[in-house]
């Protein structure tokens, strides 16, 4: 498992080709870290719903059965360090 703490610079909503923006259920997210601009893009829930640009968020990285798993997390202020 892999932790990496960054700052949002953009939130987006992809599409696949040709698609009406409207009918996309996924959001995307360009995120500042030490080791440069990482991009995610998942499907759109409660919690990821929530990010917005300039917050402080924990990416977690995992590989189960050879699959990588990643999820997103807003921090409070006081726990990004």
């Amino acid at each position: 498992m892999k932790k990496i703490k960054g700052i949002i610079e953009e939130v987006y909503i992809p599409t696949e080709q040709n698609q009406d923006i409207i009918y996309s259920n996924k959001i995307g997210f360009k995120i500042k870290t030490s080791s440069g601009i990482l991009n995610i893009e998942e499907e759109q829930d409660e919690n990821n719903a929530k990010i917005l640009k300039g917050d402080q968020v924990a990416i977690t990285k995992q590989f189960i059965s050879n699959r990588e798993f990643i999820d997103i997390k807003k921090l409070e202020d006081d726990d990004y360090e």
